[in-house]
C-alpha cells in the first residue's frame, strides 16, 4: 500500500509540474519576446523557438522528480512527526521546482545569449521575429542541445540538497 500511494504521489507530482512548469514558462517566454520584438503570436518561426524552450525546460525539470521523491522517503524515514514530514516535504517540493525552474531557465536564457553572441553575423531574435523559420528551427535546436547538457548538473546541484543522515564510519 505505501508504494502505491507513493506512486499515485509521484503521478500527481509530475502532472502538476508538467502543467505549472509548461504554464509559466509559455507566459514568461513569450512576454519578453513578444514585447520587446514586437512578435505577433502567428509567427511559426516564433512557435518553433516557444515549443524548444518549452520542450527544454521541461526535459530539465523531469529530473527533479527521483531527488524529490528520495527527499520524500528519506524524511518519511527519520521524522517521527507527520506535521513536521508534511511540512518539511512540501519545503522541499517548493525549493526543488522553483530552484530547477529558475536554474532551467537561467540556463536556456544564458545559452541562448551566448550563442546569439557567438553569431554575430545572424541576430537570431530579430530574423524569428520576421519569421524566418530556418533561423527558428537552429535556435530551437540549440536551446534543446543546451537543455540536454545542463540537465544532469541541475539534477546534481538538487541532489546536493538531499538532507541524508549521516551514517557512522567504520575503519
Amino acid at each position: 500500500m505505501k508504494l502505491f500511494l507513493l506512486a499515485l504521489f509521484q503521478l500527481t507530482l509530475s502532472l502538476v509540474l508538467a502543467v505549472l512548469v509548461a504554464f509559466v514558462t509559455f507566459r514568461l517566454f513569450r512576454y519578453f519576446l513578444v514585447k520587446r520584438y514586437k512578435i505577433e503570436l502567428s509567427n511559426v518561426s516564433f512557435s518553433i523557438l516557444l515549443g524548444a524552450v518549452l520542450l527544454s525546460v521541461a526535459h530539465i525539470l523531469s529530473g527533479i522528480i527521483m531527488p524529490l521523491l528520495n527527499v520524500i522517503r528519506t524524511l518519511n524515514e527519520y521524522e517521527k512527526s507527520g506535521n513536521v514530514f508534511i511540512t518539511k516535504s512540501l519545503q522541499y517540493i517548493f525549493l526543488f521546482i522553483g530552484l530547477g525552474f529558475l536554474v532551467a531557465f537561467v540556463a536556456i536564457v544564458v545559452g541562448l545569449y551566448l550563442f546569439t553572441v557567438l553569431t554575430r553575423n545572424i541576430h537570431e531574435l530579430e530574423e524569428i521575429s520576421h519569421d524566418n523559420r530556418a533561423v527558428g528551427i537552429l535556435t530551437g535546436v540549440i536551446i534543446l542541445v543546451i537543455a540536454i547538457f545542463v540537465k544532469d548538473s541541475v539534477v546534481f546541484l538538487l541532489e546536493s540538497l538531499i538532507p541524508y543522515p549521516n551514517l557512522p564510519i567504520r575503519n
